[in-house]
């Protein structure tokens, strides 16, 4: 097993097709509604991304913003099959600052946590307090971005296995904390689950690794689960072809940066806490092009996708709970939100919180906010308190 270097360094025969394919794009129809997202990705607003991507948008120097960060890949084999992790090391600034690895979902990247990395290694910089200073890993889920691509579908426990020996084997992390959300929620709960090298689980996000036999029992709980049949009802659509028919999707994304761009903006759209439902009100056009650029670099949408599929074969076991201490950080705007007792049938609570603003994309909408849960989270295991 080994740790080498590694710099994001995007051909130019790729750059170029990007271009070419997205000035020949064909469009569809508008639809004349309300609401211009209502029936997906707006196309209106669709347009005018492509039209600052093509006329204002700087790959090579936003490549470079990225590379100046330390990255690295991780050979790590895993149930017989070998897989490179790319990830982000960035040591914290103090006297032995803790380790956390901070795991992105679908459809993010590790590039939702560039504005949240040096926050959280060096909070002196922001006027914050030097003790709080963390080393940070950010990897990149296999079958995203610049980790390897599976041969088949695989699921989070298998990601998990690969990510905790990179803690403990590539860097001699033997304590730390998994932070996730969307898939990376998923991961962090097997790494909290079996991750030998796992000490606490904090998340912003808690679906997709549950305990089985949890049911909703009190008023609250059974309220918040039909609000997620409501929500799934127009929002499930992506996960639906994903978790069934994700190469179906993939030849069609294959050859569409548009058709990529499309189906990952709707949700950036969708998920965030937006003002008045404007995606430019927390995100910015660089942010979101840098997210779908990691994507079309390595062809990695489809691979990206398989995880739907793989998690079918990877159960959480029956009675399975997280006895590490788990923070919850409820941000508002998720979609997905459920009370305290629910998530405690899974996990070991031992401090919650519901920062004031925020949605899915915690750290990419609200990156001071994010670092401020983190280390208030790691300031509680090192003062040995609850909340």
């Amino acid at each position: 097993m080994s740790v080498r270097p590694f710099q994001i360094a995007v051909p130019q025969e790729k750059l170029d097709w990007i271009e070419r394919r997205l000035r020949e794009a064909q469009w569809p129809n508008e639809p004349m509604v309300d609401d211009p997202w209502a029936y997906g990705a707006s196309v209106p607003e669709m347009r005018s991304l492509v039209a600052y991507w093509l006329d204002h948008y700087d790959w090579r120097a936003r490549e470079a913003e990225m590379n100046r960060l330390p990255h690295f890949l991780y050979a790590v084999e895993v149930d017989g099959a070998p897989y490179d992790v790319h990830f982000i090391h960035l040591k914290g600034k103090g006297d032995n600052p803790r380790p956390v690895m901070i795991i992105h979902g679908w459809p993010g990247s590790f590039v939702e946590f560039l504005g949240s990395i040096e926050r959280l290694t060096d909070p002196a910089k922001f006027g914050g307090d030097p003790a709080d200073a963390v080393s940070v890993v950010v990897p990149s889920l296999i079958g995203y971005g610049f980790s390897s691509k599976p041969s088949r579908p695989i699921g989070p426990r298998t990601i998990a296995r690969a990510f905790d020996r990179l803690m403990r084997e590539g860097l001699g992390y033997t304590d730390y904390i998994a932070q996730g959300g969307d898939w990376g929620s998923s991961v962090s709960g097997w790494l909290g689950y079996e991750g030998e090298g796992c000490a606490a689980v904090h998340l912003n996000f808690a679906f997709g690794w549950t305990n089985p036999d949890a049911r909703p029992e009190t008023p609250e709980e059974i309220a918040a689960a039909q609000k997620l049949g409501q929500v799934w009802q127009t929002e499930s659509g992506y996960m639906v072809v994903q978790s069934t028919k994700p190469v179906s999707l993939d030849h069609a994304m294959a050859d569409s940066p548009l058709g990529v761009a499309a189906w990952l903006v709707e949700k950036f759209q969708r998920w965030s806490q937006l003002d008045g439902g404007d995606l430019w009100s927390v995100h910015t056009c660089d942010q979101i092009l840098d997210n779908i650029m990691v994507y079309l670099a390595n062809n990695s949408f489809g691979t990206a996708s398989w995880l739907y599929r793989g998690v079918m074969s990877e159960p959480v076991p029956a009675g399975a709970r997280v006895t590490k201490p788990v923070a919850m950080s409820d941000f508002p705007g998720e979609l997905a939100r459920f009370p305290r007792s629910t998530l405690e049938k899974s996990y070991n609570i031992v401090r919650w919180s519901e920062p004031p603003r925020g949605g899915h994309f915690a750290a990419m909408e609200q990156p001071e906010l994010f670092a401020n849960e983190v280390h208030a989270f790691v300031r509680q295991l090192r003062e040995g308190t609850t909340s």
